[in-house]
């Protein structure tokens, strides 16, 4: 099976559902099948084949959702290009991905890539999606009209590519992560097992986050295969976002804990919203505490699901389920420190640096192996090789795992803080700073230190309206919670932490400013 198999049997079987919604605009199952037929035909009509590639610059849009599924049926993987990324960021991927056709929504975006074009010689074909094009250029009119609605032929396989995605770039250039239509699959499967939601035609998802990410992208994905509908944003914005909630009868959607404290926090009106339809907030890239966990679940009424995985993974490979969430209100509140268990046929275990397991309880770096895991990075043997050792997805994720099989995720490998010779891991020591009542957000740091090498610093946000506590008063806060070696001497307030689309802290961000005179950075 590809991807597009259950998209077309949705086609067929239920043509009416929408298959995406956005500001109004609905496209069913039928039309949206008609749209990527011709897309998919246009790309083979140009001599684009299976294995090719096709970038795609934009915000979210109902045509970039149908994009997906018209490649796929080509058999050509997108690059969906970072519209926050800088222009010369861009050239270098495109270099790097080779695609042989670019598309690009909106002015803003088409003129930035024209301005580009005497380095990107190797791009054959240029689109412009809603926008008078360029000389060189053909309008979105004119590529359609070089296909037929009629369904393509092409012999696709469940390991070609369904996308290819590059990572965020923490240290050097990004890396294209190569998904394939199995990786996909597999990760739909484990993550339908793994959520409380029922799954039925039409059920509909608020999407908030970039399509040009993972975690949109699979989105789509996910719609395409179990026959529910995506409604999508732009961007993200507070007060919109609780309005589409209730109005447009959303089922699920994904946040960040930062994401829904702002919500809860500057809505005035969220708790007399109707969310009747609402089944499941899923939330990753930070653990949720016991008092917001009780916020929401009394506000939204519905279960919440915490999900980790990676890029290379094609998503979720652990989960915290909705009855891990009422264990912890019940009496084990420790267990929102974990990331949940392992999803169904993905290995997940612990490593040492030796790539040996080590005993449960002990921390070291997760790795993972699966259908779900990625085909290796694109042109990139070397960089595969090293994150495939052995077999295994190496995560760069330092996490222990308990006799129950619950993930905890301690930090990134290159985050952890060694001080005066300890290993120090900043997440337990953010999960007790955000029980403070006065803070909203927090992420801790490691600084120089000509003592100790590096001091722990926690860099906060406060909550509307409030001041700063004393750092003796946190201090105080935190002995109660955690060892002392673990204990921030300094801390500093922001207006708001540094996140990349998936909502996860840029601590290289953070350190920069600190580091920059120091002997020696932390990457």
């Amino acid at each position: 099976m590809r991807v597009f198999d259950w998209f077309e049997y949705h086609a067929t079987a239920r043509p009416e559902i929408p298959f995406l919604r956005q500001d109004g605009r609905s496209l069913s199952y039928a039309e949206a099948e008609r749209f990527a037929n011709r897309w998919a035909n246009a790309l083979l009509r140009l001599g684009l084949g299976v294995g090719d590639r096709a970038a795609y610059l934009s915000t979210n849009s109902i045509d970039m959702g149908v994009m997906f599924i018209a490649m796929a049926k080509a058999g050509v993987a997108p690059v969906m290009l970072n519209y926050r990324l800088a222009p010369r960021e861009w050239q270098w991927i495109l270099a790097d991905s080779a695609p042989r056709i670019l598309f690009a929504r909106g002015a803003e975006y088409v003129t930035a890539i024209e301005a580009l074009r005497p380095q990107l010689a190797g791009i054959e074909h240029f689109v412009a999606l809603d926008t008078e094009p360029p000389p060189g250029w053909m309008d979105m009119a004119g590529f359609l009209a070089l296909g037929s609605d009629q369904r393509p032929a092409v012999p696709v396989s469940r390991d070609d590519m369904y996308y290819l995605i590059y990572t965020s770039g923490t240290t050097g250039h990004p890396k294209g992560v190569m998904i394939s239509h199995k990786n996909i699959i597999a990760h739909v499967e484990q993550s339908m097992v793994a959520s409380s939601a029922s799954r039925a035609p039409g059920q509909r998802a608020l999407v908030a986050t970039p399509l040009y990410h993972a975690a949109g992208a699979l989105r789509i994905a996910t719609a395409a295969i179990n026959g529910s509908t995506v409604v999508l944003m732009e961007h993200f914005e507070a007060k919109a976002f609780v309005r589409l909630l209730e109005q447009e009868r959303i089922a699920t959607c994904n946040m960040v804990p930062s994401i829904i404290q702002m919500l809860l926090d500057e809505v005035p009106d969220i708790a007399s919203r109707d969310f009747s339809h609402l089944q499941v907030i899923y939330y990753g890239a930070a653990p949720i505490s016991v008092p917001l966990l009780r916020r929401a679940m009394a506000v939204f009424r519905c279960d919440l699901i915490q999900g980790y995985g990676l890029t290379e993974s094609a998503g979720g490979i652990a989960y915290l389920n909705e009855y891990d969430h009422q264990k912890a209100l019940d009496g084990r509140p420790g267990l929102l420190r974990s990331t949940g268990r392992p999803v169904v046929l993905a290995d997940v275990r612990i490593f040492d640096a030796e790539d040996r397991e080590v005993p449960r309880g002990t921390v070291g770096e997760l790795v993972v192996r699966g259908p779900n895991v990625m085909k290796g990075y694109w042109s990139n043997p070397e960089a595969t090789a090293e994150a495939m050792r052995g077999g295994w997805l190496h995560s760069g994720d330092a996490a222990s795992m308990d006799e129950e099989g619950y993930v905890y995720l301690h930090d990134r490998i290159k985050d952890m803080i060694v001080s005066g010779g300890t290993n120090i891991y900043p997440r337990e020591i953010e999960g007790a700073l955000a029980e403070h009542p006065d803070i909203a957000d927090v992420a801790v740091i490691g600084v120089p230190d000509p003592k100790w090498g590096e001091a722990v610093m926690a860099i906060c946000v406060l909550r509307p309206g409030v001041r700063p506590p004393s750092e003796e008063a946190l201090i105080a806060f935190c002995r109660e919670r955690i060892g002392g070696y673990k204990i921030p001497r300094r801390y500093a307030f922001v207006d708001a932490l540094p996140r990349n689309p998936s909502g996860k802290v840029l601590k290289r961000v953070l350190r920069a400013p600190y580091w920059k005179d120091a002997d020696r950075a932390i990457g």
